[in-house]
């Protein structure tokens, strides 16, 4: 019952899309001179008709029960049998308009959809190419195929599907778009010479028949196929002088001269491993900096440890792809200067163009002091608009342009962050920079050699040293707090191990920390102390220290010291989120818990 009823709710949609367009529809084909540009019009209706219905009955599909049963080739399956049924539905449809129009239509357009069947196929590909790559990522296969290097599978996986998928859009874009063909000689004899001077006479342009106030290429080159295409919209004719549609055009093939789309897919593949790269970096360093700096306690610190790793790799995540977009709007001015220093476009009538295609329509009344307010934007408005845009500003661009023209610049002159970056580096190789930060290196290293051999002595000192003799050094208890080693352990570990009571006992005395000593404890499986020191200074102890004391029980298998401490008081009050964690050292050592009071 749910899919007939979003079937119908599709249906209806298209009658009442129809309703408000079937003026424009039949005007359309009425002037339309060629059979090929009506066959066009009706292709690219009919296909919008079954996108719709299989996106409504997919969306059926996904809130009933065993949404998951068919999968993604049943759902190709189905789009198939939606696309042979609305063939049928849509001869109706076509019966109408050639009663409105007067034009014979229904066979010119079964021979063209019959003869554009891939189209429908592409269609299909979509979602299964798009299923199959994160499959391909996330599924046991590729790490089973390729074994360590499973990253250079992911890498040709993604690249594979990503062409396809490229490919795929370009041929909807041809059919889903409604284009047809340039026939207008004094348009052909501006698109024709631009084209011969970048040597790719065969290079297909066509109009977008929609109000599209844009040019655009899409497609890829490789080898000896391509399927690159340049859609310029109706409206250009319009709106620009023969001059600044042949600046226009210019920038177009600027772009594909440049293989402009190419290097972005590579961009794009550099920035995914560039932020891979990153995040293992970044996590490598928080996690190590935690163990440096908290020690034993980093497990109580683990929400400080994950914001700071979320922050550092978000924040790698967002500069990434900020270079990207730099990347892309660096395309943009070297298009603009290829076309006017390399193909000889004019400088005006780019800049005049540029200025039409990016000025608003004509507004209502109403509408004019939205736009206004709309275009003060704020702080996060502007600093998206500057860093995560495909185009800079209409000014930049001519003020750049001038500046390549004056000054004699080559057309693929720019700056980017990475060279300011490296620019920087090359200025630290300077020997007034170099040497200072060399030297203040090797002092770093020789203060962390120093210190590290001298807590290796303090070490072996306590562990050779009868107890008695360790009790009367006062430079030993100063440090007891202390990690000789800068990582790992402080000296009251290496007392515990000696196991001496006097000498424990004294240490406490003289500022010890009392929890880590109840850690080093139950470290040690010894019960009698820690029994006697837990009761002690049970209420000098904070819930996290507790924590530590209990998990180290549990992480060591320790018993009798684990249900000792469950069975406290103190145990009631913990935290749910320290319960849980404890709970997972529990069933890896596959014990029950204790936690029913004795």
């Amino acid at each position: 019952m749910i899919y007939v009823l979003f079937l119908m709710l599709a249906l209806v949609y298209n009658w009442r899309k129809f309703g408000k367009d079937r003026n424009t529809l039949i005007q359309s084909l009425k002037e339309s001179t060629h059979v090929s540009h009506r066959e066009m019009i009706l292709a690219h209706n009919f296909h919008v008709f079954i996108l719709e219905v299989f996106m409504a009955i997919v969306v059926a599909h996904l809130v009933t029960e065993r949404s998951m049963a068919v999968g993604i080739l049943g759902l190709g399956f189905l789009y198939v049998i939606i696309l042979f049924c609305g063939f049928f539905i849509y001869r109706s449809f076509i019966r109408y308009l050639e009663r409105s129009a007067s034009l014979y239509l229904w066979d010119s357009f079964k021979s063209h959809i019959i003869k554009e069947l891939r189209v429908s196929f592409a269609l299909i590909m979509l979602p299964i190419l798009i299923y199959s790559v994160i499959s391909w990522t996330f599924q046991d296969g590729v790490y089973e195929e390729w074994g360590s290097l499973w990253f250079i599978g992911i890498f040709f996986n993604i690249i594979f599907v990503s062409v396809l998928t490229i490919l795929c859009t370009v041929i909807i874009m041809l059919r889903l778009i409604p284009n047809r063909e340039i026939t207008e000689p004094e348009y052909l004899e501006i698109i024709n010479k631009r084209l011969e001077q970048i040597n790719m006479p065969n290079f297909r342009v066509r109009w977008i028949e929609t109000d599209v106030k844009n040019a655009f290429v899409v497609g890829l080159k490789l080898l000896r196929f391509s399927n690159q295409t340049m859609f310029v919209g109706r409206k250009l004719r319009n709106m620009l002088t023969m001059e600044e549609f042949d600046a226009v055009i210019c920038h177009e093939l600027a772009h594909v001269a440049n293989r402009h789309i190419h290097k972005r897919v590579i961009d794009l593949l550099k920035n995914f491993i560039s932020i891979i790269m990153g995040v293992v970096f970044f996590m490598t360093l928080v996690i190590g900096t935690s163990l440096i700096y908290w020690g034993e306690d980093v497990s109580v610190h683990t929400a400080t440890t994950s914001l700071i790793s979320f922050v550092l790799c978000f924040g790698w995540f967002v500069f990434n792809y900020s270079l990207l977009f730099e990347t892309i709007r660096s395309h943009e001015y070297e298009a603009d200067a290829f076309a006017v220093i390399k193909m000889g476009a004019s400088y005006k009538a780019l800049v005049s163009s540029l200025e039409k295609l990016s000025s608003p329509e004509e507004l209502p009344e109403y509408l004019v002091s939205r736009t206004r307010k709309a275009q003060k934007k704020g702080f996060i408005a502007r600093f998206i608009s500057r860093y995560f845009s495909t185009h800079p500003e209409l000014e930049e661009r001519a003020k750049f342009l001038r500046e390549k023209i004056e000054l004699d610049l080559p057309f693929n002159y720019y700056i980017s962050s990475a060279q300011r970056v490296r620019a920087y580096l090359s200025y630290l190789i300077n020997w007034k920079v170099s040497v200072p930060l060399c030297l203040t290196f090797v002092c770093l290293f020789g203060w962390m050699t120093f210190n590290y051999r001298q807590g290796s002595e303090m070490v072996a000192y306590v562990q050779r040293t009868p107890a008695q003799i360790l009790m009367r050094d006062e430079n030993l208890m100063e440090n007891l707090n202390s990690r000789p080693l800068l990582v790992g352990q402080t000296m009251m570990f290496y007392i515990v191990n000696k196991k001496d009571e006097a000498l424990i006992e004294t240490s406490l005395k003289n500022g010890a920390s009392k929890s880590r000593t109840l850690i080093y404890l139950a470290q040690q499986k010894n019960f009698p102390l820690l029994e006697r020191y837990y009761q002690s200074y049970q209420n000098e102890i904070s819930e996290d220290e507790y924590f530590l004391i209990l998990r180290k029980t549990a992480q060591v298998n320790f018993t009798e010291g684990y249900r000792y401490l469950v069975n406290a008081e103190r145990f009631e009050s913990l935290r749910s989120a320290y319960k849980e964690d404890i709970a997972k050292f529990q069933e890896t050592s596959k014990r029950a818990p204790a936690s029913v009071k004795e």
